[in-house]
């Protein structure tokens, strides 16, 4: 098993001074620490990170011993990057709070320090066979600089904050430096699929960078872009949660408070949790429904955070006044509406009070994914409770059975709340025991499972560059199984494969080379031969008129088998009625761009950029994909960027649907070879399977098994091919015309 190099910007522990001024270590808090730290202590492993403060030699050896390596930063540097560029700029960023954001230089240049100062401490203790691991926010540069270091190391990165949508994303003056910084990861994780989603099309947008489904291309590498949700330590908590000593502040809580029923609100005291717009809901249930004046309390546990930022001691001010204002106005004697309490609790006394709530109010503004959703769901083994949680939180995406409120909305957060307290016992069973289940499945270790197997075993399909072979080369490969084939399958691309690009699109007609190639091929006893194109189906009629080659137009929409006079749908009629609201947006960016133009097919619609400028073609593409993919997210339709082209087509056409079909209706191919040059025929690539071959024309990234460098060499290839089965063909020929042969006889016999 290889060792982990756990890398955060913070240690585990926390270096304090004790009245003597000696310096004592102190276990942190936090969903991260919580996260790794079973890894941390159950593998080998070594954890490297800020300290919090200079440290003397005493100290760093106890750290070492424990395997954590601290990494020093000048003071000032550290308070710009954290406090700064951190704090400043990315943290409210990623929470969609773009009017608290300072984007200083200064502030991104001791940003880009600190994280060269994590490297080379990295750099200094990874050794072969070392897998590293990199998290959060403080670090995003970190992943490439590591890479730059160290070529053949396996680094996965994991963000456990929301990554904004591109059009937010877009703000960030680095944007380009940091997107570029984590795809030095092998594996990139975020708590959400819409996460995922939007780090791609930020990739695209800004980088120019391809991707699909899970993965991203650059530099040759893949790098994979997945959703792992983080888990608890549910062994760890429900320890603490059932102790002696929870059941003691349990029975102190239940005398307290009486029968009272009890809501209870635990956060870090920061402005993405969204406490004022909690405490405002709060105060208008009170204000519009007298009954709860005296049968409810809210329990606000707000633990410190960042006190030395300005924008959060505005915050504690702001809620202390609204939790003054509120108990004045709806109090009583011996009677407090909020018990508002402003420290750390410790895990027992925190399961006790998961186990008393009657409701858990967890409704952030925004949130990575937010564990207290979890803890509570994980305590509540009588199955009652009910969780009140902000969609805005990556755990909606797990708790379906939650009563979801959109923060902002204060009379629906106020009518969830009622709800939930007015709520029988029967319908908060059947909510909380699926949650209740799923949250002790899915638990950090499981977390740490799935995301550490996914970095050390990536699919056996690799998606970096295939082999660049020259056609002689392959075809020795190739020769004999396609010469000595009963049946064989030859499904072509067109353009940029058989043919090369030319300026003007409708410019692409086969020459008399590629025909006489065709013919040749079609003429091969037992070959059938396919062009698999994006074209229409009128283009390629007119192209290949009179030739015997089946065609496959719009990736699968149509077929026309080369005894057939007539084309064929393979699916359904698909729903166009989306072209309507695309077709004056891709004139609008033919406007824009000179020599750009825009081809409707049955199917779906194609924005061509080969004739404009290559660098402003390149531009509107990645802006027109990005505005596109938004736009038509709920329609049945996917956006596809190939060659110099921006397409949309049906959901489920692909050149790999039709790969699919046309094998299916034989399933006696004994010989099978797939071409292709872009995105657009990566999905025939995946479907090919051992024994037969794939072919990437030209250099990149593909799944395809093989590659050659132009269309002239692949149709030097299928020569060559044609010439082996031709010879086979005519040697078996000979062999039954002349019959058994004889033995000859000699004049000594």
């Amino acid at each position: 098993m290889s060792r982990i190099i756990l890398v955060s910007n913070r240690l585990p522990v926390t270096v304090r001074r004790n009245r003597h001024g000696i310096q004592e270590l102190a276990s942190s808090s936090g969903g991260l620490v919580a996260g790794l730290n079973p890894l941390h202590e159950n593998r080998d492993s070594i954890w490297i990170g800020h300290p919090g403060e200079d440290l003397d030699s005493a100290t760093t050896a106890t750290l070492l011993e424990r395997r954590l390596v601290p990494v020093s930063v000048p003071v000032d540097d550290f308070r710009a990057y954290y406090n700064g560029y951190g704090n400043s700029a990315l943290w409210p960023l990623f929470h969609y709070l773009m009017e608290r954001c300072e984007f200083q230089p200064a502030h991104f240049a001791a940003y880009q320090r600190v994280n060269e100062l994590f490297a080379q401490v990295v750099a200094q203790h990874v050794q072969p066979g070392d897998t590293v691991w990199i998290h959060d926010y403080q670090l995003m540069l970190l992943p490439q600089l590591v890479r730059e270091r160290i070529k053949n190391v396996r680094i996965g990165f994991f963000l456990h904050t929301p990554f904004p949508s591109a059009e937010v994303f877009r703000v960030l003056p680095q944007r380009e430096h940091v997107l570029r910084g984590i795809m030095g990861a092998d594996l990139i994780g975020l708590h959400t699929f819409e996460y995922a989603d939007h780090v791609r099309r930020s990739l695209r947008r800004f980088l120019g960078v391809e991707s699909r489904e899970r993965s991203a291309w650059i530099d040759g590498r893949e790098v994979r872009i997945e959703a792992h949700p983080l888990g608890i330590d549910v062994k760890a908590l429900r320890e603490k949660a059932f102790s002696r000593s929870s059941e003691l502040s349990l029975a102190r809580y239940r005398r307290r408070l009486g029968d009272r029923q009890v809501i209870l609100g635990v956060e870090r005291l920061d402005y993405t949790k969204g406490v004022p717009l909690k405490l405002e809901a709060f105060r208008r249930l009170l204000a519009s429904s007298p009954v709860w004046r005296e049968n409810v309390v809210y329990i606000q546990i707000c633990v410190p955070s960042r006190e030395e930022i300005g924008s959060y001691r505005e915050l504690k001010r702001e809620v202390e006044r609204m939790v003054g204002q509120i108990n004045g106005l709806f109090g009583g004697p011996g009677r407090v509406p909020i018990h508002y309490v402003y420290r750390s609790i410790p895990p027992e006394e925190l399961g006790a009070l998961y186990r008393l709530a009657d409701v858990a109010f967890v409704a952030p503004v925004r949130d990575g994914l937010n564990l207290i959703a979890k803890e509570y769901a994980a305590c509540r083994d009588d199955g009652g409770g009910v969780l009140v949680l902000s969609e805005f939180a990556g755990a909606s995406s797990e708790m379906g059975e939650a009563l979801r409120v959109n923060p902002w909305n204060m009379e629906d957060t106020e009518r969830a709340l009622r709800r939930a307290l007015e709520m029988d016992y029967g319908e908060r069973n059947e909510r909380m025991v699926p949650m209740h289940k799923r949250v002790l499945t899915n638990d950090v270790h499981r977390w740490i499972d799935r995301f550490m197997s996914a970095l050390l075993n990536p699919r056996a399909v690799s998606e970096d560059n295939p082999p660049l072979l020259e056609p002689e080369v392959l075809a020795n490969t190739m020769s004999n199984h396609f010469a000595e084939a009963r049946s064989a399958l030859l499904m072509l691309d067109y353009d940029g494969s058989l043919r090369e690009f030319t300026d003007r699109y409708e410019d692409a007609a086969p020459t008399p080379e590629i025909l006489n190639l065709l013919d040749a091929i079609s003429s091969l006893p037992n070959v059938e031969l396919y062009i698999n194109s994006g074209r229409d189906r009128e283009t390629l009629e007119k192209w290949f008129a009179g030739r015997r080659v089946s065609l496959i137009a719009e990736h699968g929409f149509w077929i026309r088998r080369k005894d057939e006079s007539a084309w064929s749908r393979m699916g359904p009629q698909p729903n166009t009625a989306w072209k309507e609201e695309v077709r004056p947006v891709l004139q609008a960016y033919v406007d824009r761009t000179p020599g750009a133009r825009v081809e409707e097919k049955s199917s779906g619609m194609v924005w061509h950029y080969r004739e404009a400028d290559e660098d402003l073609g390149a531009w509107q593409a990645l802006e027109l994909a990005a505005m596109l993919e938004g736009r038509l997210a709920n329609a049945p339709v996917q956006v596809v960027t190939g060659a110099c082209i921006v397409e949309i087509r049906q959901q489920e056409l692909s050149k790999g649907r039709a790969y699919d079909f046309v094998r299916g209706e034989r399933e006696d191919y004994d010989f099978t070879m797939v071409t292709g040059d872009d995105r657009t025929d990566e999905d025939a690539f995946e479907r090919i399977k051992s024994g037969s071959y794939s072919v990437h024309v030209g250099t990149g990234s593909s799944r395809a098994l093989t590659s050659v460098v132009s269309p002239a060499a692949m149709r030097k290839l299928l020569r060559l091919l044609t010439s082996a089965r031709q010879r086979a063909h005519a040697t078996a020929n000979r062999g039954r015309n002349e019959g058994p042969s004889k033995p000859r006889r000699y004049p000594d016999q």
